[in-house]
């Protein structure tokens, strides 16, 4: 069976775009799962970094999936390479324990699911042959960073400022009340 002349016209989407666009949704799962996770550090790990760094996974996964050229070595070496890229990350840190403590233990959640959405995603749209809307990229792209950005002051430390609890009304004590 022959394809029809408009299914061979149709413009295909190109493998940095379909690892944009995974890592953009990527971003999205990673920075709600940042939420409950107890970051080390605030202002380092936080979900604007976990949202740039899905978008560099996402753009790595388009790159690798690019380098493999053909679809039989796809098959097996792009969840190699994806896998690799999540022990790389594990491994660093690992290694990061030593200078941020508990760097692991967040790190890692993140990075798993970042990676396994990424080059899930990334699969799934360059095996379908069709090519995805420019506005779609778009769209993920910026509600990735807008929900990376909204989400990154909402941490789990302490402010570091010392207060005093809020002073109660004298009558608010022991049951009396005004008359």
């Amino acid at each position: 069976m022959s394809e029809s002349p408009m299914a061979a016209d149709a413009p295909r989407l190109s493998p940095i775009r379909a690892g944009l666009t995974a890592g953009a949704a990527a971003a999205i799962c990673g920075s709600l799962l940042n939420l409950p996770l107890h970051s080390p550090s605030d202002a380092m790990l936080n979900s604007a970094t976990v949202t740039a760094a899905s978008l560099a996974a996402g753009v790595g996964a388009g790159l690798l999936w690019s380098a493999l050229g053909r679809a039989r070595s796809r098959s097996v070496y792009f969840p190699a390479g994806m896998t690799l890229a999540f022990a790389l990350t594990a491994a660093a840190a690992a290694a990061g324990e030593s200078q941020i403590e508990r760097s692991f233990s967040y790190v890692t959640p993140l990075a798993a699911l970042t990676l396994a959405v990424t080059a899930g995603l990334t699969q799934w749209l360059m095996s379908a042959g069709r090519a995805l809307p420019m506005v779609v990229t778009i769209a993920l792209v910026a509600a990735a960073l807008g929900v990376g950005g909204a989400l990154a002051g909402v941490g789990d430390q302490e402010s570091g400022e010392l207060e005093l609890p809020p002073r109660t009304a004298p009558w608010s004590m022991g049951g009396i009340e005004p008359a």
